[in-house]
C-alpha cells in the first residue's frame, strides 16, 4: 500500500501560513520556522499512518500463512496415521507442535481494523483515496462553478468525518468488555476508528480553509 506525503498538502500549509501567521517583511523567521513544524508534523503523521498499515498488512498475511500451513500439517499427520504411518506422524508432530490458535481471530480482528481504518486515513491525508466523483470536475466549464463544487465536496467529507469521529468515540468510551484470550479491553480495539476519524477530519478542515479561501479571494472567471 503506498501512502506518499502529498505536495498539495504542503501548498496548503504554505498559503494557511502565509495568511494566519503573516508577519512583517523583516521578521519572516517565524512564519518560516512554522510552516517547517506544519510540514513536518504532516510527514511524520502519514509516515506513522503508513508504517502501521504496512505492519499491519504483515502480520496478517504471516499469520494467515501460519495458519495454513498448520491445518494442513495436521491433515497431513492425520493421513498418515489413517494409512498406518505412525512412526512418521510422530516425527513431523515431534518436529512441528501443533497448537490450536484460540487466539487467533482477536489478533485477525485487532490487525485489519488498524489495517483498514489507519491505512484509509493515510490515503485520505496523501490524498491519494478513491473520488467517485472526480468525473463531474473536470466536465464544469466554469471556473467559479468548480470551485464552489469543490468546496461542497470538502464541506461534505468534514461533515462525514465529524459524525464518524464523535459515534465512535461514544461507542468507545462506552466499552468496558473484554476479549477472551487476551483479556485486551475492546475500546482498545475500536480506539483506531475515532483515531483515523480525527485525522481525517483535521485534514478535511484544512481542505475547507484552503478551498475557502480560493472561492471567496480568488474568483476566476469563465
Amino acid at each position: 500500500m503506498a501512502l506518499f506525503v502529498n505536495d498539495s498538502t504542503h501548498h496548503a500549509i504554505d498559503r494557511l501560513c502565509a495568511k494566519y501567521f503573516a508577519v512583517p517583511t523583516q521578521s519572516h523567521h517565524g512564519r518560516n520556522v512554522m510552516i517547517a513544524l506544519l510540514k513536518t508534523i504532516d510527514v511524520w503523521v502519514q509516515r506513522i499512518l503508513r508504517y502501521i498499515a504496512m505492519t499491519m498488512f504483515s502480520a496478517l498475511a504471516i499469520l494467515l500463512i501460519a495458519n495454513i500451513s498448520l491445518r494442513l500439517i495436521n491433515d497431513l499427520i492425520q493421513f498418515l496415521n489413517g494409512q498406518g504411518l505412525e512412526g512418521v506422524a510422530t516425527a513431523i508432530q515431534s518436529v512441528v507442535t501443533i497448537n490450536s490458535f484460540y487466539w487467533f481471530d482477536e489478533v485477525i480482528e485487532l490487525c485489519f481494523a488498524a489495517l483498514v481504518f489507519y491505512g484509509a486515513a493515510g490515503l485520505w491525508c496523501s490524498k491519494q483515496h478513491f473520488s467517485v466523483g472526480d468525473w463531474i470536475s473536470p466536465r464544469i466549464k466554469n471556473e467559479n462553478l468548480k470551485q464552489f463544487y469543490k468546496l461542497v465536496i470538502v464541506l461534505i467529507s468534514a461533515i462525514f468525518m465529524a459524525i464518524l469521529f464523535w459515534y465512535s468515540l461514544k461507542l468507545t468510551l462506552k466499552t468496558n468488555q473484554v476479549t477472551t484470550a487476551f483479556q485486551i479491553k475492546q475500546w482498545i480495539l475500536y480506539s483506531c476508528v475515532p483515531i483515523s476519524s480525527l485525522i481525517m477530519l483535521i485534514y478535511s478542515i484544512v481542505d475547507i480553509i484552503v478551498e475557502s479561501k480560493k472561492f471567496f479571494q480568488e474568483p476566476v472567471q469563465p
